[in-house]
């Protein structure tokens, strides 16, 4: 893991509650150490023996919040046995998985690898504190067929089985065929699928009807309530899974993978509601597709390829700038199992594609910006340049190798992209910390006022309108009440402040220091709480943090 270190004097604190238009300014000195939660050395890739995908019913092989599927090496890392279980291959060699944690501890990152390896410096899934998200991954076995997840914070960890890998040197069944990427549905254009919503896709144009999968990106778009999609092969039992998760209302989230399917198709489950986009990548055969060994997996240790904050083609850290592109060389031909990460993005999409071709009208990974950093898998077919990216906003870019499908290359026409830094610098914003309400709770027991529990709609509302005072410092007000109300379900109250610096602990001081704010923290009226914190970085290097503290009735 890099650390970052700076040092800033702060100045110009701001900060008001609910009931007043208070502006006060003040002087304070402060020195605060940033971490990054990505790591970013190189591993040495290790190649396992080629391989056919087989179908497997999805299923849960471990999950943390039960005690089951899993043995505790250490308070941040578990042991998983796969083969035998599940309807897992005794000879599988790798997995498909859906890899979820459930409200971590803090901001972090989850990695996945075979147990008979020293842990890489990749990730799978990265997330914030108190989030639920999930990510695809194939993961190599080790000789006795299990594998390691560790958390670098404390969290649930569930892990579900989508399909395996057997080894194969000529297969009829269970090759991928990659195709351009390419929408095949999208329930925008009509009403939003509502809570509980079923909805089954027949497998798309030129997709056998014995394929045994799919490889898909499916993305929820502005969700309508916390929740999960599960995918299934359509007309078999859903089973007890998931695929994606969104964890408050209005969230984009995506999740490419492999899936099982039927001859008729593929089915999705939304337990929240939320409008639904599916990009088919490609498809792995059936037995009519006769022996070959054209798109057999190799796998591979997981290993580092790109990291635009360090070396890259790009340059020594530099960004993908809005709508500048670059292209990674590749020595081999066919289609690559990768993890992409989006790095403190501005709200936006990468595209992946083979190098030197049309850019498609689909998306690899999606950040909603504010510092976000997401990861998605994905399967794209090389071209004889490589794999190539363009982003719609500017981030920083990782990609993590897993394995190679073999198979022929695209043919580049197309010059390289351009990647030309926008005509004046942006600011940057931090992705939004929530801790603190253990200190609001120590002031109101010291009080004799009973604890507020956290609440994860005030929680979500004070980080969106945190970000919203970082984005726009000239106008430093409350949020609409009855915005605020609307999303949290009840009557609230609200604490703002702003200061130079980067430390949510000067913010809470001053709340502390203040009457009216103190009044707000210690009202027995509020049963439930949500905190965010957003950290301003202005081109020239100067910092402020903006926090916000939702006091809520319910």
């Amino acid at each position: 893991m890099q650390g970052v270190q700076s040092q800033r004097q702060s100045r110009a604190i701001r900060f008001g509650w609910i009931r007043s238009a208070l502006l006060l300014i003040s002087v304070f000195v402060a020195t605060v150490t940033v971490g990054s939660t990505l790591g970013s050395t190189v591993a040495s890739a290790a190649p396992a023996p080629t391989a056919a995908y087989v179908s497997v019913q999805p299923c849960r092989l471990a999950d943390t919040r039960l005690n089951s599927g899993f043995a505790r090496l250490d308070a941040l890392t578990i042991q998983i046995p796969a083969r035998g279980i599940c309807g897992i291959p005794a000879n599988a060699t790798s997995l498909a998985l859906t890899l979820t944690v459930d409200r971590p501890d803090a901001a972090g990152y989850l990695t996945a690898w075979p147990a008979d390896q020293a842990r890489p410096t990749v990730s799978n899934v990265n997330f914030d504190g108190s989030q639920i998200r999930a990510n695809s991954s194939i993961t190599r076995l080790d000789a006795s067929g299990n594998f390691l997840v560790f958390t670098s914070v404390r969290s649930q960890v569930v892990v579900d089985v989508v399909g395996a890998f057997v080894p194969a040197t000529s297969s009829a069944s269970g090759r991928f065929v990659a195709r351009p990427s390419t929408r095949v549905f999208d329930s925008r254009p009509g009403p939003k699928p509502g809570a509980g919503a079923n909805i089954t896709l027949p497998l798309p144009s030129g997709v056998p009807a014995d394929s045994v999968a799919l490889a898909l990106n499916v993305t929820v778009t502005e969700s309508s309530a916390p929740g999960f999609v599960t995918e299934f092969p359509a007309g078999r039992p859903m089973p007890t899974s998931s695929i994606l998760n969104v964890d408050q209302p209005n969230q984009t989230r995506a999740a490419a993978g492999i899936f099982p399917v039927s001859a008729a198709g593929v089915a999705l489950y939304l337990s929240g509601g939320g409008h639904i986009v599916v990009d088919l990548l490609g498809y792995f055969t059936g037995p009519s597709a006769g022996a070959g060994t054209t798109g057999l997996f190799t796998a591979y240790d997981p290993t580092r390829l790109l990291d635009t904050r360090l070396t890259s083609p790009l340059g020594s850290g530099v960004p993908l700038y809005p709508g500048g592109g670059l292209e990674l060389a590749t020595s081999q031909g066919g289609a690559m199992a990768y993890n992409v990460t989006s790095v403190d993005g501005n709200a936006g999409f990468v595209a992946a594609f083979p190098a030197g071709t049309p850019r498609p009208s689909t998306s690899t990974v999606n950040s909603v910006g504010g510092g976000d950093v997401v990861a998605n898998f994905a399967i794209t077919q090389v071209s004889n340049r490589g794999l190539g990216f363009y982003s719609g906003s500017q981030t920083h870019l990782i990609a993590d190798l897993q394995g190679w499908f073999s198979g022929p290359s695209a043919t580049a026409t197309q010059p390289p992209p351009a990647n030309t830094p926008p005509p004046s610098p942006q600011p940057g914003y931090s992705s939004c910390t929530t801790d603190g309400i253990s200190s609001l709770n120590a002031t109101r027991a010291a009080a004799g006022v009973a604890p507020l529990a956290t609440n994860p709609a005030a929680q979500a509302f004070a980080c969106s309108y945190a970000l919203q005072l970082a984005s726009n410092p000239a106008v430093f007000a409350h949020s609409p009440s009855a915005a605020r109300d609307g999303a949290v379900g009840c009557p609230t109250g609200e604490n703002i402040a702003a200061a130079s610096g980067t430390s949510p602990s000067t913010l809470i001081s001053l709340w502390y220091g203040s009457a009216p704010h103190l009044a707000n923290i210690k009202n027995t009226i509020y049963a439930s709480a949500g905190l965010g914190f957003v950290i301003r970085t202005d081109p020239g290097g100067a910092q402020t943090i903006y926090g916000v503290t939702v006091f809520a009735l319910c």
